[in-house]
């Protein structure tokens, strides 16, 4: 018996004398919490806390109750124990010396820091005095934030159960009762902010005098809010200055980042619903460039979020809006119409406003003649239509739509009948017209004669094309910069010289439709036409020959191309090159060379093909220098119209178009435009003659020139191209014994001739298809 007593006092000792050396918590596990984020969240390990709840593995279940044992520290009198912060992402200096009642003067010296900047993973240093203030707080907020009398027990809250009435929001209640939400959510263990009539809320009140809660109000209040706001307007103007330069991917996510935290840190003061607003606004911004589905997703869910805690704030009207544009643009129909249902009786004026479709300019306006805030609103949110160019020519013209942003379109023709000529009608949506933008342009050529544009409605634009004749038709948009593409293909009158009349001998035509007869008979005839096997065009059947060449010079103007090691810009060689080639051609050929451009000028991408097209070149050369992130490539590539999935063949493309990698796969009308050309064939045959050529010239001088071949790729500026076209990647601008070639007239005058001479064997091949059918040749 008295070896019993004796064991049971030795383990009361142990236990008691544990007691008075730690403080037992108790935790209960929530969904998503695994042992190690606990463990982390103490400070403890996760041995520690498998010793002290005797757990046999690591695996915990929501609900569970660990006991979290927490060192007290001794009064030893050392003063010389410090605290080590390890900095977290998007924490600043100012967060961290609130957090432990420090100055950022005190970090800057303990820690010997030279910037305020931080970066996520760095330690810092927090001195004892102030750490143990800290860890007071700690405990504090680990207890609900409950304050503790002289004898060390919480002071008693008091206990309200309030029902919630029609048209409440957590923030209404959490201001009524100066709580915070996040409280309130926790007291009732709620799992969304959304609220139901009649509901009945836990509120826990600290128990405060008045006198005390009055000098709260007094001396607090006004503290914090100009805080907020200053620490908002500080943010807001960190986004000013990041939008003056090329924001990336990452500036966005920071900013928004920036604003959720002083959303989550003060959910009750006037500045939460604005900075949960521009999360929203951000995430959709992101997605104009980015066009993931995602961040539209994300997007959506924060202006969802802000209807359903702020849906009597000003903003709420433009949420909706938003919303309304996301579900139509990810055509998500039963979401529309469940936020239609919910929302749209609240917000009828901007339902109908988006519903109606009124084409007058008059019927846009109340009586008084100003617009409504709701259709300011929704005005203020449309892309503008800004500049509409047409290129053309007596059968082709390429028709190029400026807007101010992403848009959606659809495109109908109406043939027309014998009085009424066929046409061909674009609506542009949702957007408004530019008032500088001419409502209607006279060309009066031989297949197009007039172009007509207006606002059909309040957020579509009409654009028409009153056609002559018509053939075939495409349209397509690209993202970057925003545009929409026409190419309208009409029928020409044909007038044929007494030149071309003895070129098309009836011999010539009797010994082609033979020949065509011949190879459509036999299987396997047609696939092999279809890839280019026995595929002669028109030039070869008729020996026509070359007899208009287009140069197309990359980049210009604003575009500077890529840059060297040296300082040289692209922009400037190829044009030096350009002129060079278009002169031999001159000369040795007597073709008529056009350039795309002859100064330091800007031409758009798609312009440059259309000015091909219009002026019916047989040839299109695009001469341009690549550029890598490695400095050691270096390399002549020629390339051709096609989709490819080489990595670096994309990689040129993309810069070429001056588009993300995305943004090239994502355009999807581009791939019908590239699809629809019919001259892959001749492009890859004029490719080939360029590369071999110019190889074999460069190489003759330079014997280290390497050949990269012949490939193929999505590049704007070949996209509906007429005749055969290919871009000549010269030569590696970024290598820096390239780039100091390329300051030489010599190396300069031999990449032009090498072009010249793979553009003069490509010339020779269609004469002697021509010499095949009996026709004459073009000399």
């Amino acid at each position: 018996m008295s070896l019993k007593v004796l064991l049971l006092f030795v383990v009361f000792c142990l236990i008691f004398s544990t007691q008075l050396l730690a403080e037992e918590i108790v935790h209960v596990v929530r969904k998503g919490e695994s042992l190690a984020k606990i463990a982390k969240q103490y400070g403890v390990t996760e041995k520690e806390l498998m010793e002290w709840n005797n757990l046999r593995s690591t695996k915990i279940l929501v609900g569970q109750k660990l006991v979290i044992r927490k060192k007290k520290e001794r009064s030893t009198g050392d003063t010389s124990r410090e605290i080590v912060h390890i900095v977290k992402k998007g924490e600043t200096l100012a967060k961290i010396a609130e957090k432990y009642g420090v100055t950022t003067k005190d970090l800057i010296e303990w820690n010997r820091l030279k910037t305020q900047t931080l970066s996520p993973g760095q330690k810092l240093v927090i001195r004892p005095k102030r750490a143990q203030e800290t860890l007071n707080e700690t405990e504090r907020n680990r207890t609900g934030g409950k304050e503790r009398d002289s004898s060390g027990r919480a002071k008693r809250e008091r206990e309200i159960i309030y029902k919630v009435k029609a048209g409440e929001t957590l923030s209404d209640i959490a201001k009524l009762f100066g709580v915070s939400e996040e409280d309130i959510i926790s007291t009732n263990n709620l799992k969304s902010r959304e609220l139901k009539a009649g509901q009945r809320l836990l509120i826990r009140i600290p128990s405060q005098t008045k006198a005390e809660n009055k000098t709260d109000v007094t001396k607090q209040a006004p503290k914090t809010f100009d805080s907020v706001w200053e620490e908002f307007n500080n943010i807001q103007r960190e986004e000013e200055r990041i939008r003056r330069g090329s924001p990336t991917r990452q500036d966005y996510l920071r900013l928004i980042s920036e604003y959720r935290r002083i959303y989550l840190l003060y959910p009750a003061s006037e500045v939460a619903p604005l900075a949960l607003f521009k999360t929203a606004e951000l995430y959709r911004e992101i997605y104009l460039k980015s066009l993931k589905k995602s961040d539209l997703l994300e997007s959506a869910k924060r202006f969802e979020l802000f209807l359903k805690n702020y849906p009597n704030h000003e903003k709420a009207e433009n949420s909706y809006l938003r919303l309304l544009q996301i579900y139509r643009e990810l055509k998500d129909e039963e979401k529309l119409k469940n936020l239609e249902r919910e929302w749209g009786p609240r917000f009828s004026r901007i339902r109908d406003l988006m519903k109606s479709e009124v084409p007058r300019e008059d019927r846009r306006q109340d009586r008084s003649g100003n617009r409504t805030q709701s259709e300011k609103a929704i005005l203020a949110d449309l892309k503008k239509v800004v500049k509409i160019e047409p290129i053309t020519g007596t059968d082709y013209t390429r028709i190029i739509i400026d807007v101010t942003g992403n848009f959606e379109y659809k495109a109908n023709v109406l043939p027309g009948g014998k009085e009424t000529p066929p046409r061909i009608y674009v609506d542009i949506y949702p957007a408004i017209l530019d008032e500088k933008v001419q409502k209607t342009i006279d060309l009066q050529n031989f297949h197009l004669e007039r172009v007509r544009v207006g606002q059909f409605d309040r957020q579509t634009v009409r654009v028409v094309l009153d056609l002559k004749s018509l053939r075939d038709f495409k349209v397509f948009r690209i993202r970057e910069p925003s545009q929409l593409v026409i190419d309208i293909h009409g029928k020409e009158k044909k007038q044929v010289t007494k030149e071309a009349r003895s070129e098309w001998t009836p011999r010539a035509v009797a010994q082609q439709r033979e020949r065509t007869k011949r190879e459509e008979t036999g299987k396997g005839e047609r696939a092999r036409a279809e890839k280019g096997e026995g595929y002669i065009n028109l030039a070869r059947q008729f020996g026509l020959g070359v007899r208009r060449i287009v140069i197309d010079p990359g980049h210009g103007g604003e575009d500077p191309g890529a840059v060297g090691p040296n300082g040289l810009r692209e922009k400037d060689v190829v044009l030096k090159i350009s002129k060079l080639v278009g002169r031999k051609l001159e000369n040795r050929l007597g073709v008529e060379v056009i350039y795309t451009r002859t100064t330091d000028v800007f031409v758009p991408l798609v312009k440059r093909p259309a000015l091909a097209n219009s002026k019916k070149a047989d040839l299109f050369v695009s001469i341009h220098l690549n550029a890598s992130p490695d400095p050691n490539a270096r390399g002549i590539e020629t390339y051709y119209l096609n989709f490819t999935t080489d990595p670096e063949a994309m990689r040129v493309a993309a810069m070429e178009n001056r588009v993300n990698d995305r943004g090239l796969a994502d355009l999807q009308d581009l791939v019908k435009a590239i699809l629809a050309n019919t001259k892959l064939n001749e492009s890859r045959l004029l490719a080939e003659k360029v590369q071999r050529e110019l190889v074999r010239t460069l190489s003759s001088r330079y014997p280290d020139i390497i050949d990269r071949g012949v490939k193929y790729a999505p590049f704007l500026v070949l996209v509906g191209t007429r005749m055969p076209a290919i871009l000549v990647e010269a030569s590696f601008i970024s290598n820096p014994t390239c780039a100091e070639r390329l300051t030489r007239e010599e190396y300069l005058e031999l990449i032009a001739e090498g072009i010249a001479r793979g553009i003069e064997s490509y010339v020779q091949t269609l004469k002697l298809s021509g010499d095949h059918l009996g026709g004459r040749p073009f000399s």
